[in-house]
């Protein structure tokens, strides 16, 4: 099976030699304030798609880390939410580790709130150590920031971050196609 994204085909069904781990895409944000939404657009947009069967993706709106505490392991993780990082608007960073990485979080968000640049960040690592101590951590960890223009009350995205959706989209079906572990 392919998934199609325009004319490519981006994610491909995996052979019979590795195994399909399960993979949860999480779009983190709030709706009601612009670009801070751009997760959960993005997994609406996702949710249309016809994806793989060992995928999920969740609208986890301002509190989809708790959705963490119920996943069973092995699985994936891919978080896709808005970042300030101070770039263009629409800038798409993307940072991959293993759970046992959970400290390249602290690194990457700062470690604390006078650094913090995504408004989910702390309910993210929270619920990160907590699914660790209860066995239920994913294997992998994808953290999908776009840089907001605009965090204000209104509906829809900035132009500038609705034309990097189609972008953002592609970063997350290569995620989703790299989700493959040898057996």
């Amino acid at each position: 099976m392919q998934v199609k994204t325009g004319d490519n085909p981006v994610v491909n069904q995996a052979n019979s030699c590795a195994e399909k781990v399960r993979v949860l895409v999480l779009g983190l944000g709030n709706i009601l304030l612009k670009d801070e939404g751009v997760g959960v657009h993005i997994a609406y947009q996702l949710q249309k798609q016809e994806l793989p069967d060992n995928v999920e993706v969740i609208d986890g709106g301002t509190a989809g880390s708790d959705i963490l505490l119920s996943q069973e392991s092995p699985y994936k993780l891919v978080v896709i939410d808005a970042m300030k990082a101070g770039r263009e608007a629409g800038t798409i960073y993307k940072a991959r580790f293993k759970a046992e990485e959970k400290d390249k979080l602290n690194h990457i968000f700062g470690e604390n709130k006078d650094s913090k640049i995504s408004s989910h960040q702390f309910g993210l690592i929270d619920a990160l150590a907590a699914a660790k101590k209860i066995g239920r951590a994913p294997r992998e960890i994808t953290i999908i920031g776009v840089e907001p223009k605009q965090v204000d009350y209104g509906l829809e995205l900035t132009e500038e971050v609705k034309q990097k959706v189609p972008a953002i989209i592609n970063t997350v079906l290569e995620e989703i196609k790299n989700a493959v572990y040898e057996k």
